[in-house]
C-alpha cells in the first residue's frame, strides 16, 4: 500500500506491503514546512493538503502538488474536511471557516461563523491566534457540521453553514478533535486539552467520558463503524493521549506519558492498548484505517514514527521513523 503522511516537516509518500519489515519513501514534499491536514476530495481521487504557511495544494498522486489558494480571508489554513458531495470545508487561523464547491478553485466564507458572539471569548496562546483545529461532517446528515476552536470551544451548524450555535455546555474549551459516532448521529465526541468529552444530544450537553481516558490531555480521536473486533452494532474508537500539553514534554515526546486508548463498545468503556505503550512511548497524533485489513490501523506519532497495529491482539509494528511529528495520514 501507499501511505501519504503529513507532518511538521512536510509530506512523505511511503510504500509498504503488510508483512514487510519496513516501508520505503517514494517522495517528499513541502520540505521543512508544516502540513496541518490531508484529505481526499471527490470521486476522482484528488488529494488536498493544508500548508498553513503556503495555502491549500492539490495532487493526484501524492507526490507532485499544485497550489490552489494561499490564504482564506487573510488567515492561514489549519484544517480541512471533504464531504461525499465533493464540497470542501477549510478552517483558518485566526479562526474562520470557508467552503468550496468546485474542488478548491473558489471559496466562500461562512459569515455567520465570523459573526459569532462567542468569538469574544477566544484565546490566543503561545504566539498563535485562536484557530479552527478540527472540522467534523456528520455522516448521518449532510447539512450538519461541527467546528472545534483551539482555544475557543465547539460549534455546530444544522443548515450547511448558514448559521452556527455554540455547543459548550460542560465542555473544556481547548478543542483538538471532534468526531460523530459513525453508527449514531446524536453521539458526538470532543478530544480536548482537558480530557475526552461525550455528548448524546449533538453537543447540547457534554459529560467527561468514563474511565481514565476522560481526564487525559487528548490529541487525536478516531472512529470506525463495526469491525471484526467489535460487536456488530458497536463502533470502534481510538484515542491518543498524553499527560500534558507538548510544552511539558521537554525535548523528547517519549517523556509525554503517552497512551493509546480503545473502546470496542461505542465509548461506554475504555482501556489502554498496552502493547503500543511498550513499543512506542510517543503520543499518537494521527490514525487511519487499513483498507485491506478491517482489524488493523495505521498510526503516526509526535516523534515522527509510522506504525501499523493489529487491534485483535494489540500487536504493533514500526513501519518507518524520522518523518517529523505526524499530523495526518491517508492510505492511497
Amino acid at each position: 500500500m501507499r501511505i501519504l503522511v503529513g507532518s511538521e516537516d512536510g509530506t512523505c509518500l511511503v510504500r509498504w506491503l503488510e508483512g514487510e519489515k519496513s516501508g520505503t519513501v517514494e517522495s517528499r514534499g513541502f520540505d521543512g514546512t508544516r502540513v496541518a491536514a490531508l484529505v481526499r476530495a471527490g470521486d476522482d481521487g484528488e488529494l488536498l493538503a493544508a500548508v498553513p504557511e503556503l495555502g491549500i495544494f492539490r495532487s493526484r498522486d501524492g507526490g507532485t502538488w499544485e497550489p490552489l489558494v494561499d490564504r482564506l480571508g487573510g488567515g492561514r489554513v489549519t484544517a480541512l474536511a471533504a464531504a461525499p458531495s465533493g464540497s470542501i470545508v477549510a478552517g483558518t487561523e485566526p479562526a474562520g471557516l470557508h467552503i468550496s464547491r468546485d474542488g478548491g478553485v473558489t471559496w466562500a466564507e461562512f459569515e455567520a461563523f465570523r459573526a459569532l458572539e462567542a468569538r469574544e471569548d477566544f484565546s490566543d496562546y503561545g504566539g498563535r491566534a485562536a484557530h479552527v483545529e478540527t472540522i467534523a461532517l456528520d455522516p448521518h446528515d449532510t447539512r450538519r457540521l461541527y467546528a472545534g476552536v483551539e482555544i475557543g470551544g465547539a460549534y455546530r451548524s444544522d443548515d450547511a453553514g448558514a448559521s452556527w450555535v455554540a455547543i459548550n455546555e460542560g465542555l473544556f474549551d481547548d478543542i483538538h478533535d471532534i468526531m460523530v459516532d459513525p453508527r449514531e448521529g446524536s453521539r458526538v465526541f470532543a478530544a480536548t486539552g482537558g480530557g475526552l468529552y461525550v455528548s448524546q444530544d449533538r453537543g447540547a450537553d457534554w459529560r467527561p467520558a468514563p474511565g481514565g481516558a476522560g481526564d487525559r490531555y487528548c490529541l487525536h480521536f478516531f472512529a470506525l463503524a463495526s469491525t471484526p473486533v467489535t460487536a456488530p452494532a458497536e463502533s470502534l474508537f481510538l484515542l491518543g493521549t498524553a499527560e500534558g500539553p507538548p510544552s511539558t514534554w521537554g525535548k523528547r515526546a517519549a517523556r509525554s506519558g503517552a497512551q493509546l486508548w480503545a473502546s470496542l463498545d461505542s465509548g461506554r468503556t475504555w482501556g489502554p492498548m498496552e502493547e503500543h505503550g511498550t513499543r512506542d512511548t510517543s503520543p499518537v497524533t494521527a490514525l487511519a484505517a487499513n483498507p485491506r485489513n478491517a482489524s488493523a490501523v495505521l498510526a503516526g506519532t509526535a516523534q515522527g514514527h509510522l506504525l501499523h497495529g493489529h487491534l485483535a491482539d494489540d500487536h504493533w509494528h514500526q513501519i518507518l521513523y524520522g518523518l517529523g511529528p505526524v499530523r495526518s495520514l491517508l492510505v492511497l
